[in-house]
């Protein structure tokens, strides 16, 4: 289990706050429940829950009806977990029980994790892998943007993320879906506000 990053809440947070969400956030996955009370403290109700329990809420990413009712579902590290021949029946759910946003956080770099179904998403085909880590099977992310263009999802873009806003990098994907196909608009704010933290952390390097 990776520390918790505390740069993709904030990336999470801004991307909520430019979207204009102040409610109805639903942390899929939610572990100890660090990004729910993130989002808390910054004043956007926001509910979690966890196959463990987490956040005192049950749910079970493949049987998808036991995840509470939201405006936007954040799975943040959480689809690697999850079998890839159910992402389709957990992201019609989500299209058809009117969530408008899903945000998730993908890894792009290898993660040695015995419970991830795939080991990191790549732009590569789908399949599996033989190298220095022995067979590993990698998710595509191309292929979790047509599936969520599939469900319904008019507009799904990918940004890439950088594990920490401050070097050194370690890439990550964010994926954002939205029925709204003109969601890019949005999300300027956030992407000049991020490009700043940024080119700051550059020029302060030691």
């Amino acid at each position: 289990m990776r520390d918790y990053d505390w740069s993709e809440a904030w990336d999470i947070f801004h991307i909520l706050k430019s979207l204009g969400v102040r409610d109805g956030v639903v942390d899929v996955g939610c572990g100890e429940g660090q990004l729910v009370n993130y989002l808390r403290s910054r004043g956007i109700t926001a509910v979690g829950c966890d196959i463990n329990g987490g956040c005192n809420n049950y749910c079970d990413a493949t049987r998808p009806s036991t995840i509470p009712n939201g405006k936007v579902w954040v799975l943040q590290h959480v689809i690697e977990h999850i079998p890839m021949d159910t992402w389709h029946a957990l992201f019609k759910h989500a299209f058809e029980s009117g969530v408008e946003y899903v945000i998730i956080i993908v890894p792009g770099h290898f993660v040695n994790d015995p419970t991830h179904m795939c080991n990191h998403f790549i732009q590569l085909k789908l399949g599996i892998y033989e190298g220095k880590y022995g067979k590993v099977v990698m998710c595509n992310l191309e292929n979790l943007r047509r599936l969520l263009n599939q469900v319904g999802y008019a507009s799904v873009i990918t940004f890439v993320d950088t594990h920490s806003l401050t070097p050194p990098w370690d890439l990550d994907y964010i994926v954002i879906a939205s029925r709204n196909k003109h969601v890019l608009r949005r999300l300027w704010g956030w992407i000049l506000r991020r490009k700043l933290v940024q080119f700051k952390a550059l020029l302060f390097m030691p």
